[in-house]
């Protein structure tokens, strides 16, 4: 028994493990990519000055058309301006769906504010598989990673 579960946990471990991807704003920042209604698909943190907005690029492409964009202010820009940061699956390409009234947030003031959200991930053509992302946003460092 003990090998079998050795061997289920080594396999494991070989696999790849599906990570969500941060990357610059690109094409799906687009502010008509907002989906509607923004009161219920916008949240802001840090008294307003990081804006989380779900994206939806109108289906295109249809499998993964579903972004979370991350607006903060960007401590390297003298003029007080924001960076843009959009998480989605890997390649630039979004998710097949973000359930963004399940979004979570948790604080930790030595790491910055830690956003949770439920997904669903394009397979292939026929199913999708859930999960959960987790980013994190430091102010401090003026970093946005995935964890």
């Amino acid at each position: 028994m003990r090998l079998a579960v050795a061997a289920a946990a080594f396999l494991l471990a070989a696999l790849p493990a599906h990570a969500v991807q941060v990357r610059d704003c690109d094409y799906a920042a687009d502010v008509r990519s907002i989906a509607e209604p923004w009161e219920k698909n916008t949240r802001a943190f840090y008294d307003g000055n990081v804006r989380v907005a779900l994206l939806d690029t109108g289906g295109e492409p249809v499998c993964c058309s579903v972004h979370l964009l991350i607006l903060a202010p960007d401590k390297n820009d003298e003029m007080g301006g924001r960076f843009c940061k959009i998480v989605g699956d890997h390649d630039a390409m979004g998710f097949a769906g973000i359930d963004f009234a399940r979004l979570t947030t948790r604080y930790d003031a030595g790491r910055g504010l830690l956003i949770t959200f439920p997904y669903q991930l394009y397979v292939d053509g026929l199913s999708s598989r859930n999960g959960v992302a987790r980013v994190r946003i430091n102010l401090d460092r003026g970093t946005v990673s995935a964890e």
